[in-house]
């Protein structure tokens, strides 16, 4: 059996889907990763196909359009700089692209490594 975690952000274009490509590409056995927003936009956005190029995550980046939080059923929920009902909260700190892309990568390796001992 396959468990889901589910990044939300608020439109789920950017942050989530970082978040999601970079659980995928270090995921644990028996889990898997998918990006969601609170309030989708129509598409990704256009920064995540660069920003993540030549990382371990680019093969994992989901490019259809942002799913509604509310549609996915997961057994863990992170939102990202908003809130979604009972679910985990990450703030996070970074000022650039770059710096978020890493921030990110670093908690969610944490995150990986976390669920392996389970």
């Amino acid at each position: 059996m396959t468990r889901t975690i589910l990044f939300v952000c608020e439109h789920g274009a950017f942050r989530s889907r970082i978040a999601a490509a970079y659980f995928n590409a270090a995921r644990p056995l028996g889990w898997r990763a998918l990006s969601a927003g609170r309030d989708p936009q129509i598409t990704v956005s256009a920064r995540l196909r660069p920003l993540l190029a030549d990382t371990a995550a680019a093969e994992y980046l989901e490019t259809e359009a942002p799913r509604r939080a509310e549609d996915v059923t997961a057994d863990r929920v992170i939102a990202l700089d908003c809130t979604h009902g009972g679910a985990a909260q990450w703030t996070t700190t970074a000022g650039s692209d770059e710096a978020l892309r890493d921030e990110l990568a670093t908690r969610v390796k944490v995150l990986a490594r976390s669920l392996t001992k389970n």
